[in-house]
């Protein structure tokens, strides 16, 4: 005989990633870390140009900083994946650069080997991990640690505060508006959760049966399209994610937007609007099952939606497991297989 189906339920399943309370506890914890990160800031602001390193979700963190370092200031912003930077390994790096490392374990094998090549070099190393006691952060020059549950938060609003005063100190008006919206998302996100749990609750069993779902996203949330296709629906609901970038859309995406796919479109508040508008039509003229996530009609500043989104397409996933009976942190292979 087979073994028994386990089904989860809201009333015995839980990930340990959104259990009630831990975004709140999240965003408290990084803002008591606050006064550290706009310390920091200010020494690393004499550096001539700046690298972050992660894998999977902590790389998808770094985007929305490249785009802000782009789009507002003249500072050189790089992102990278840890195995691309290990095949790289920039002639850049040297004493007049940083390098944050990313890894919410703080051992990340490429992550590590990337840090110690970095320190030969001569660059400012910077850990970045979810505890302040971890390898990675012993061998940094530097060491930070969240100190919290949550990971992506964790990561992300550290590193607004963070390059939000590098940016302050450099003299870009930027900076002090990363740090103000940091400061506000304890009282923005906790308001938005009850309702991204209820809309996700029958948008969950409304994507049950497909097995390929598109995610549409760009400008300062490619990183969250990226990671919400790649590290969420694939590593963790095992449903075939295709992150799309609006502006690449008609390569591609638009020749297999018909009856029977759907697509997740994350919006943010930005000059793509129109495009954005373009291509929602006509995935609903084409029958796509469409799914719009706009951070619930509010009006948000562009740089708060990498947060907004993220609420609410963390809950979605959350609905989609139950939905699939698929416990999310319960892998076949990562950190099973070695590379």
């Amino acid at each position: 005989m087979s073994e028994p189906v386990d089904y989860l339920t809201e009333e015995n399943y839980r990930p340990a990633w959104l259990v009630d309370g831990l975004t709140e506890a999240t965003l408290e914890a990084v803002q008591s870390k606050k006064p550290e990160l706009i310390e920091l800031g200010k020494k690393l602001a004499k550096a001539e140009r700046y690298y972050m390193i992660g894998s999977g979700g902590s790389y998808s963190v770094q985007l929305p900083l490249v785009y802000i370092a782009e789009k507002y200031t003249k500072a050189p912003v790089y992102a990278f994946s840890g195995w691309e930077f290990l095949e790289r390994r920039p002639d850049a790096i040297d004493e007049k650069a940083v390098v944050i490392l990313i890894s919410q374990s703080g051992k990340t094998k490429e992550i590590v080997e990337a840090l110690e090549w970095c320190n030969e070099k001569g660059a400012t190393t910077f850990g970045l991990t979810q505890k302040t006691d971890s390898v990675i952060n012993e061998k940094a020059d530097i060491g930070y640690g969240w100190e919290a549950r949550g990971v992506t938060f964790g990561k992300l609003v550290s590193m607004y505060y963070l390059y939000g005063s590098i940016f302050k100190e450099k003299g870009y008006e930027i900076g002090e508006k990363m740090i103000k919206i940091a400061d506000g998302l304890p009282e923005k996100i906790p308001k938005m959760i009850p309702e991204a749990k209820k809309a996700a609750k029958s948008l969950g069993l409304e994507l049950k049966d497909y097995d390929k779902i598109f995610v549409l996203g760009g400008g300062i949330n490619w990183g969250l399209t990226y990671q919400f296709a790649l590290c969420t629906l694939m590593e963790m609901c095992w449903v075939h994610g295709i992150s799309v970038n609006y502006s690449e859309f008609r390569h591609g995406a638009l020749e297999l937007f018909t009856q029977g796919t759907a697509a997740i479109f994350l919006r943010g508040k930005n000059e793509q609007r129109k495009i954005e508008d373009s291509i929602l039509e006509f995935s609903k003229e084409n029958g796509v099952k469409t799914i719009v996530y706009d951070s619930q009609g509010m009006d948000v500043d562009n740089l708060e939606t990498p947060f907004t989104l993220f609420i609410e397409v963390e809950w979605l996933s959350y609905y989609l497991s139950l939905a699939r009976n698929r416990r999310m942190g319960a892998w076949r292979f990562y950190d099973k297989v070695k590379f």
